[in-house]
């Protein structure tokens, strides 16, 4: 029996249906299960970095009321040392005491606040607690002497207006009534009374309920980790786990999770992996470093949470499910309607295979199918969100990669062309001027006393100066000149095009003009000087590094002029 070229083109066209249906399904489902994977390793990270952000928002939020009690504690008598009457003293510390248990009656993780004296061995003056009958104020002889304990001594270091906050240990202290025996920190700052540290101003906080805070909106199927500095457990699913250096063993994330080590080591700020969790299961973990405390000494937390891999891989299993249905079915439509599948159909698969082939080189392509309320319109339209999903994130990328190629050329601080940025253009200025015959000028700005300023005003006011001179300087020269950012405080100028040596020398007067009105910082005048060197080649120099030597030595003479008043 000979089969009518219809009926053969029919049974063609239907295995080819199937066989193409189950090849774009099986690379779509591949594609598609590990950008899922992906994003939701991605979605885990960011979960924690928010967790992270929102624990640091916790501290500040102690941070606040440490310096709100201390601001309030300053202004009373309750610490005054000499000339105090001893009632208005005892009426203070006694009104002292009803906003201490104000404050802890609000904030259920705080345990104790104290204040206590700078002298007399850091007594005690005024102790609310919180205990197993409420909250309750240590009085009399009760009250202890505090001066050994680091939040004591160490916030005494710090001097006024710094907040010290504590490792993470268990507090021995007291009865199990009043929080003995827990996981607790400390958060503590100076209390000033007429221009004198007089005191210490201390709030307890019990970390399990601190922490629980942030812990106890995620969904069941998190782990919540946190770990010290040193990689010791602070928080763990297993509480085993936890606080293991107060019972004279080291239990480290590193030694279970190797890759927190880069973390704890400064080899990393984050990380996810995969790796069995407490249960034995596969599970997905990631890891974030939060720094710890108000002052840049180095301490921080590692804040880390887990899922089971189950959980991560959900939706790819759900999603190969429903490509497998969809294959079926459209198997099942390719063996039955062969005939019409070869009239009907045919143009639409074109259409999707040029796609599916363009996608894959980066190509534009035509028109799909989307319009269609059949299996290819389904997957003409699946295929187009998954497109457009990808489009976005490698507009994300290309994004994050013009960034980071801006932050490789600009300084940072001041947006200006950095270093790396200005000898490139200088080497193209000098072959540039080398073809042409006309001579460039180099010009070294360089900020007096400086240093005076960081010291006396703080960094922050440093680099408000910095900026400011940087607009200075940057209105003082021709648009076409290139105004960079060495390192510090020097400036570099590069005037391309000068035609004269006279002609340089007034864009330096300009620029030493700019610095004679006081810059503006913040809205108020203050008074800069900037000492200018000029150098022009090929004058003063064959080649670059030689140039910007030429015009670091001007400059060092034009500032020793001033200094012996010759300017």
């Amino acid at each position: 029996m000979r089969w009518r070229i219809g009926v053969r083109l029919g049974v063609l066209l239907a295995c080819f249906s199937v066989f193409a249906a189950l090849l774009v399904g099986y690379f779509t489902f591949v594609f598609a299960r590990d950008m899922l994977n992906d994003r939701a390793q991605r979605s885990l990270l960011a979960t924690t970095q928010i967790l992270s952000q929102h624990m640091r928002t916790g501290f500040a939020t102690v941070g606040r009321d440490v310096a709100m009690l201390a601001n309030l504690t300053a202004g009373s008598q309750a610490v005054a040392q000499g000339g105090a009457h001893p009632e208005a003293q005892a009426r203070d510390r006694d009104m002292l005491a009803s906003v201490f248990k104000a404050v802890l009656s609000a904030r259920a993780s705080y345990q104790q606040i104290r204040l206590i004296s700078a002298h007399d061995h850091g007594l005690e003056l005024v102790r609310v607690e919180r205990s197993g009958s409420g909250l309750v104020r240590v009085q009399g002889g009760a009250l202890q002497e505090k001066a050994h304990f680091p939040f004591v001594y160490e916030t005494l270091k710090l001097g006024p207006g710094n907040t010290y906050v504590s490792e993470f240990g268990i507090n021995h202290e007291g009865d199990p009534g009043s929080g003995a025996e827990q996981p607790v920190f400390s958060m503590a700052t100076t209390v000033v009374h007429d221009g004198q540290v007089v005191g210490v101003l201390v709030i307890r906080v019990v970390a399990e309920e601190f922490f629980s805070h942030f812990s106890s909106g995620l969904p069941a199927p998190y782990g919540f980790f946190l770990t010290n500095r040193w990689g010791d457990f602070l928080m763990h699913p297993d509480r085993g786990q936890t606080y293991g250096f107060d019972r004279g063993q080291r239990i480290l994330a590193q030694d279970s999770l190797a890759p927190v080590g880069q973390i704890v080591q400064g080899r990393s700020q984050h990380l996810v992996m995969a790796q069995d969790g407490v249960d034995g299961s596969p599970q997905a973990f990631a890891f974030v470093r939060m720094p710890l405390g108000f002052q840049d000494d180095g301490r921080f937390l590692v804040v880390g949470l887990s899922q089971p891999m189950s959980v991560v891989q959900g939706e790819a299993v759900e999603l190969g499910g429903n490509i497998v249905q969809m294959l079926l079915l459209l198997c099942l439509v390719g063996v039955l309607l062969a005939a019409w599948v070869s009239r009907v159909v045919t143009g639409p698969l074109n259409a999707m295979v040029r796609a599916t082939q363009a996608f894959s080189q980066g190509r534009a392509h035509g028109q799909l199918p989307i319009e269609r309320q059949d299996e290819l319109g389904e997957l003409a339209r699946s295929f187009n969100d998954m497109e457009q999903q990808i489009g976005s994130q490698m507009a994300e990328l290309n994004a994050s990669r013009d960034a980071m190629a801006h932050l490789a050329h600009h300084d940072a601080l001041t947006g200006l062309p950095n270093r790396r940025m200005f000898e490139q253009r200088l080497a193209q200025a000098l072959e540039m001027s080398r073809r042409t015959g006309r001579p460039c000028a180099l010009l070294f700005v360089d900020l007096d006393d400086f240093k005076a300023i960081n010291d006396n005003l703080g960094h922050a006011m440093g680099d408000a100066v910095l900026q400011a001179a940087a607009r200075a300087i940057g209105g003082a020269v021709r648009q076409t000149d290139t105004v960079a950012r060495l390192a510090g405080d020097e400036f570099t100028v590069l005037c391309e095009n000068v035609d004269s040596e006279e002609a340089a020398r007034q864009i330096a007067t300009k620029l030493q003009q700019a610095f004679e009105p006081p810059l503006d910082i913040h809205g108020k005048p203050y008074a800069v000087r900037a000492s200018v060197g000029l150098s022009l080649f090929p004058r003063d120099a064959q080649d670059a590094h030689t140039l910007l030597s030429s015009a670091d030595a001007a400059m060092y003479h034009a500032k020793l002029r001033r200094r012996e008043g010759l300017e």
